[in-house]
């Protein structure tokens, strides 16, 4: 609730489209560009954020001094500008410049020694989200920015999209309370408010803003920006043992949301490693098991998986030995649940590899229990109707892919 009260306040102030600039606390005095994401130095507009004394002149002294220290440091940094010419379906850059930090040491009010900010940062916004405003333009922001900034000039305009999506549910939480994790959650993520919704620990954002306000080389914030976006722990637990991955959120974000999207709903509980080749891989993700006797018999039935994603094995990660990567058929965007764990170094599955050219997309490795894997690679093998050759013939089980 006090959350929805303090962003009707923040919205009350704009009469036109509604940004806020914030690092550690909000960012007053700075410059705010609006270019086409395609064309970042053809500024089509600029805007300045409140700093305090703006704040005072505009409302007075009387209301400014009534107001709750963390409300006078969330109406900091608000930036207005009234969006002529915007096309709703485009996708823009929010570049940030200068101003000062008002919240440097974390105090959740305005600080009388604020921090200067030495360094840019972003924001990629669809033009309806500028057009409808309240974006906020963060460290959190500049973390999936950075994520996609390299790989731009491939990508369309949806595929960045997915991308952002994807890496939104890796970093954050239902923060507009829509019902589903997206881009536009990250778009409305205020540090002060919504720190608890950040799924990893908070201190990676601030060092990243740390970074930005003290003007880091861009090599230093890029990898502030590769802790932000950081990786998620499973446990796959095998009647064999335990093994422990971790994702590769920055390198492969649609991949890593899936995996986590499955073991999260408990789809790969009492899942059966159905192909097992040792000097090789196993795999598991779509074979479950139904029931198991008194004797030890196995009933198993094919798993409805959800859709197919796309293939990112051009993410620069090889299939080494610890690398879990996705199964799929001819078709390279054919993934769904289906995994593998490699056993040794594979690199034949490689993107741009002579043998597989689409190549398989590596999205986490394992930190923990290789010797499981190797045990279950041994396994003697048959074939089985229904499922293929190399099943492991006494039936191993992926009891469970618990999330850390």
């Amino acid at each position: 609730m006090l959350r929805r009260v303090i962003v009707v306040a923040l919205l009350s102030l704009a009469l036109s489209a509604c940004f806020h600039l914030q690092l550690k606390g909000s960012v007053g005095g700075g410059s705010l560009s609006i270019s086409l994401l395609r064309s970042p130095n053809d500024v089509l507009a600029t805007t300045r954020s409140k700093t305090p004394d703006d704040l005072v002149v505009e409302l007075g002294q009387e209301s400014w001094d009534n107001m709750k220290a963390l409300l006078q440091l969330l109406v900091v940094g608000i930036a207005t500008l009234e969006p002529t010419g915007i096309d709703p379906n485009a996708l823009y850059l929010l570049t940030a410049t200068g101003g000062d930090d008002y919240d440097p040491d974390g105090r959740s009010g305005v600080s009388a020694s604020p921090a200067a900010v030495q360094a840019p940062w972003h924001a990629i916004v669809s033009g309806q989200r500028i057009i409808e405003g309240n974006v906020q333009v963060s460290a959190l922001t500049e973390a999936l920015y950075l994520q996609v900034q390299s790989r731009m000039g491939e990508w369309s305009d949806d595929q960045i999209k997915q991308r952002l999506n994807a890496a939104a549910q890796l970093v954050v939480g239902d923060v507009d309370d829509s019902g589903s994790v997206d881009y536009d959650d990250v778009l409305r993520w205020i540090r002060r408010l919504d720190g608890p919704m950040y799924s990893g620990q908070i201190a990676a954002v601030d060092a990243l803003a740390d970074a930005i306000i003290a003007g880091q080389p861009a090599t230093m914030i890029n990898e502030r920006a590769k802790g932000v976006l950081g990786g998620h722990r499973v446990v796959l637990k095998f009647d064999a043992g335990s093994v422990t991955v971790k994702t590769l959120n920055w390198e492969s974000p649609i991949t890593a949301a899936n995996f986590l999207a499955y073991a999260g709903d408990g789809f790969y509980d009492q899942m059966l490693v159905h192909r097992a080749i040792n000097g090789f891989m196993i795999q598991m993700g779509y074979v479950g098991i139904t029931s198991v006797d008194e004797d030890g018999r196995i009933e198993w039935a094919l798993k409805t998986p959800g859709g197919a994603i796309v293939n990112e094995s051009s993410n620069g990660v090889a299939n080494t030995r610890r690398a879990l990567a996705m199964a799929r058929t001819n078709n390279p965007d054919s993934a769904s649940s289906q995994f593998f764990i490699n056993q040794v170094d594979n690199k034949f599955l490689d993107y741009g590899s002579s043998e597989n050219p689409d190549g398989y997309a590596v999205f986490a490795y394992v930190v923990a229990g290789m010797p499981v894997v190797d045990e279950i690679a041994a396994e003697r093998t048959a074939t089985v109707t229904g499922i293929g050759s190399d099943v492991p013939a006494r039936g191993v089980v992926l009891e469970s892919a618990t999330l850390l």
